[in-house]
């Protein structure tokens, strides 16, 4: 069963110690918990958690050595929620002590207990510091009661704390005890609030009845906005955390050649620069070099590996292997450069009141030809060496160097656009035939290349008439698929069955074939949350269609043009005629990566009208 709930991220690393050190309810609540049907709060609710308890204890001063604990209770009603059974832990070597797990099952009245089996735990590596833990709770059904607990000793720092999640929780209680001469200062996240006691050493957050957090179509990370508190101490600056990070011997050692390695480096650097003196020219080439012997494995991570010289041997590594490696290249090659600390889309906004480097999951380089800065990630082999992948693109970064640092904003003036063009021929039975043409840029050739790399030609091909169910593609041809600077094209000798509607003296034709906005991707009145559409977007459909001998036309649609306010959005619709031909042009330009909450309503009516406006028919009628 593939494990969909991951437990709050920890650096952590377990060296599993089975124990008994649950103290469940009593024999009676347990029975009663086994025995729900449903939950009265939230009758829809697949699952609860009863309760989720964590703390944390500072034991050593002069260490920083912590314990840290979790407890988790979670009855399941249906079984769309068996995968709350399955927990994922990240985790750092050494400091992880028990981990507990049971089952309860109601039979014949009777609450029978299974305990989780060492076989059951799983550890693979997820970067250099973490492993990534994962375990499956015992013979889980409909009606059971799951449980589990871990504890975590070392220098592991202040786990923040989710309150939140995607079913219902009863209760949740974090409480920490550090003596008060730390000033430790906490980020409430999320739109309700816990209850906050402090006593002395010892703070507390508390919440009850807490609903599920609905996540909404194209919202940023969803952990920036679930309820949650996260920690941070008065005394951390940012200055503190670029100098610590830089000197890591596999981040600034990597780069400026005192890793393990860096000999070798320099060997590839003259290769790849051989005979080159421009800064720009050694910039790209460093970039495509990279790219042609490294292939991302998938793990992101901000620290490289202890010797690169293996990674070429093996020909992948993680991000930070690739970037850092670009980046030493970079250095060997003159090139000034600095580092760029991120969190990717899916690790969620960074908090600039928040200094701490668990905030970043991702590195990128820096490099300038005389002033002017490019941002170059080489993890993706069709993307061009001055485009970053969309994973990056998630607002502010820090910039790191061993002299400075500094924040900048990680943007992409790419777009995701695709022109799609027909030249099709309508005959007097409603069929369609002709020619469909695809040309892509940015981040939609990026998508197309990376389709076709996975599935090959043909395949892609089945796939895309699957998905056009009254189509017969009679030819198909591809352009410039490794040509990354230039559109990647896609061209189709298409025949559409009855894609008119004919009566006796009319038919009634559907202007598009494709790139039709069917429905609102809004739908609901209000919004709660940010929609962040990841890159600037745009979809151009240009259409001709020659109409059939002894028809003309009754009616086409009328000129649209929509706007969003700044700009941020821009939708333009014509149908224009020449004799027996027509021509269709459509245009839907998103300006803007992210839109606010406020700005929803304008969002939602603008795309109200797109699928209005694209629903419109042409009409034609038989001459008399």
């Amino acid at each position: 069963m593939k494990a969909l709930h991951c437990a709050t991220l920890l650096l952590l690393y377990c060296t599993f110690a089975k124990g008994h050190e649950f103290r469940s309810n009593s024999d009676r609540q347990l029975h009663n918990e086994l025995a729900m049907k449903s939950y009265p709060a939230d009758t829809s609710a697949a699952a609860i958690i009863i309760f989720e308890k964590g703390s944390t204890i500072l034991n050593n001063e002069e260490t920083a050595y912590l314990t840290y604990k979790r407890h988790v209770r979670i009855k399941v009603f249906r079984k769309e929620a068996l995968n709350w059974a399955n927990v994922i832990l990240l985790v750092e070597r050494g400091t992880l002590t028990k981990l507990n797990g049971i089952t309860y099952n109601l039979e014949k009245d009777s609450a029978i207990r299974t305990e989780i089996d060492d076989k059951a735990i799983f550890k693979k590596r997820f970067n250099k510091y973490i492993d990534e833990i994962s375990f499956t709770l015992p013979n889980v059904k409909e009606g059971s009661v799951i449980e589990y607990s871990y504890v975590v000793k070392g220098n592991i720092g202040i786990a923040a704390w989710k309150f939140q999640h995607s079913i219902p929780v009863v209760f949740s209680e974090y409480t920490i005890e550090i003596p008060t001469r730390y000033k430790m200062r906490h980020t409430l996240k999320g739109l309700i609030p816990p209850k906050y006691e402090t006593k002395a050493s010892v703070q507390k957050w508390t919440l009850n009845d807490i609903p599920a957090f609905k996540s909404e179509p194209l919202m940023p990370n969803e952990d920036d906005f679930v309820s949650s508190v996260e920690f941070s101490f008065a005394g951390d600056t940012w200055g503190h955390v670029a100098g610590t990070v830089w000197g890591d011997s596999n981040f600034g050692g990597t780069v400026k050649g005192s890793a393990t390695g860096s000999s070798f480096l320099k060997r590839e650097t003259e290769k790849a620069t051989a005979g080159l003196t421009d800064t720009r020219q050694k910039i790209i080439a460093i970039h495509q070099y990279v790219k042609d012997h490294l292939e991302w494995d998938g793990t992101k991570g901000i620290y490289a590996a202890d010797d690169l010289k293996d990674n070429f041997k093996t020909k992948k590594g993680t991000a930070a292997d690739i970037n850092l490696t670009m980046a030493a290249m970079l250095y060997h090659a003159d090139v000034k450069i600095e580092m760029v600390l991120l969190s990717s889309r899916d690790n969620g906004f960074v908090r600039v009141d928040y200094p701490t480097a668990r905030q970043f999951n991702y590195a990128i380089c820096r490099a300038y030809v005389d002033t002017t800065a490019y941002l170059l990630d080489a993890t993706e082999k069709y993307l061009p060496w001055h485009v970053l992948p969309q994973r990056c693109l998630n607002g502010v970064a820090l910039a790191i160097s061993g002299e400075r640092y500094d924040w900048i904003d990680v943007e992409s003036k790419v777009k995701d656009r695709t022109v799609a063009t027909a030249d099709l021929v309508l005959n007097d039975h409603g069929q369609l035939q002709g020619t469909l043409t695809y040309s892509r840029s940015g981040y939609a050739a990026l998508e197309m290349r990376n389709d076709i790399l996975k599935k090959g030609k043909e395949r892609y091909v089945e796939d895309f008439i699957k998905s056009q169910a009254s189509w017969n593609i009679l030819k198909t041809e591809f352009q410039n698929l490794d040509d990354i600077e230039k559109s990647a094209i896609e061209s189709h000798e298409i025949s559409i069955q009855e894609h008119g509607v004919k009566s006796d003296q009319l038919i009634y034709i559907d202007p598009f074939i494709i790139l039709k906005e069917d429905e609102n991707p809004f739908k609901p009145e209000k919004r709660q949350f940010p929609i962040d559409f990841g890159v600037k977007n745009e979809k151009v459909y240009i259409t001709n269609i020659t109409l059939p001998d002894g028809y003309i036309v009754d009616e086409i649609p009328q000129p649209k043009v929509t706007t969003l306010p700044g700009k941020k959005g821009r939708f333009s619709y014509t149908v224009s005629q020449a004799g027996n031909r027509l021509t269709v042009l459509s245009s839907v330009q998103i300006n803007e990566r992210i839109f606010m909450e406020d700005e929803y309503p304008a969002l939602r009516e603008f795309y109200n009208r797109i699928v209005a406006k694209q629903s419109e028919q042409i009409v034609l009628k038989k001459k008399n």
